[in-house]
């Protein structure tokens, strides 16, 4: 119910076998028809001229990936959205044409560690520290071989304590706490009204499914592996989940969270505001 200020990222596509965009050719990666059939953001083609909420998705991607050169995030594609496309392009080994393909969307989303990037060439950046997935998180389950985490709980919104605390756990699920916060958390679902104008997907593009985190990427890298807890909610997994932050809101900031729960409104509207402990996991 937090999500309508939120901006969307982009998704990736390549052909089956061989991709041929802007003149240049590339082998297809595993996964990548998957992909395509998945994530709407894929299939949009964007050049100079273009507007619109997709144009909106690439400026925040690309201003989230260092290219602040790119301007304000008001879904005009203008001279300031181009240049800052072209820079990318070119320390991609792309041409720098200016124009969106489902290839330069696949380094984009490599960016934030959702993807592998393009065969032609490695990728080591990332957003802050985002964690890069070891293995399938989503849909949304509880560590294995593990027990519920126990942390100093706080009883109520009103106990106002909130922000980064000394973890008493190092590892969750095999990976590495990295930090670990108390936050106040909401919930929003899949309807028009907690997702309105863009639809049922998060900030990466992809549809909306258990596990899906909207967080502050200021605090949380979008990418993220995390693992929340301390919730009371019979729509969410017992004692705790992993899920990864994906997802971004107009009004989740700082220390906030807002946890996507698919299910029917009135579902969601009992979940109410709620103190959580968020870890944010390594590899």
């Amino acid at each position: 119910m937090h999500r309508v200020l939120q901006h969307l990222t982009a998704g990736v596509a390549l052909a089956s076998s061989l991709a041929v965009f802007g003149g240049t050719s590339l082998a297809a990666s595993p996964g990548t028809v998957w992909l395509k059939a998945h994530h709407p953001a894929m299939r949009q083609i964007l050049r100079f001229g273009s507007r619109g909420h997709w144009v909106m998705t690439l400026q925040d991607d690309l201003r989230l990936l260092g290219y602040t050169q790119v301007g304000p995030i008001d879904g005009v594609f203008g001279p300031k959205t181009q240049r800052a496309l072209e820079a990318f392009q070119r320390r991609h080994h792309f041409r720098p044409t200016g124009v969106t393909s489902p290839v330069v969307w696949q380094d984009i989303l490599a960016g934030f560690g959702l993807v592998p990037a393009v065969a032609h060439h490695l990728v080591s950046r990332a957003v802050g520290t985002a964690a890069r997935p070891s293995g399938a998180i989503l849909p949304a389950r509880f560590p294995r071989g593990v027990k519920p985490v126990v942390e100093p709980s706080l009883p109520s919104p009103a106990a106002g304590i909130e922000g980064q605390f000394r973890s008493t756990r190092k590892t969750i699920d095999g990976r590495p706490v990295l930090r670990a916060y108390h936050m106040v958390s909401t919930s929003y679902g899949p309807s028009l009204a907690d997702n309105y104008p863009y639809g049922p997907v998060d900030a990466l593009g992809q549809p909306l499914q258990d596990g899906m985190v909207a967080v502050d990427p200021r605090v949380i890298p979008l990418g993220s592996v995390v693992y929340v807890s301390g919730y009371h909610d019979n729509l969410l997994p017992p004692s705790g989940f992993l899920g990864k932050a994906t997802d971004t809101g107009g009004a989740i900031k700082g220390d906030r969270v807002d946890i996507f729960i698919n299910a029917a409104p009135v579902g969601i509207s009992d979940f109410g505001v709620q103190n959580v402990t968020v870890y944010v996991l390594g590899q």
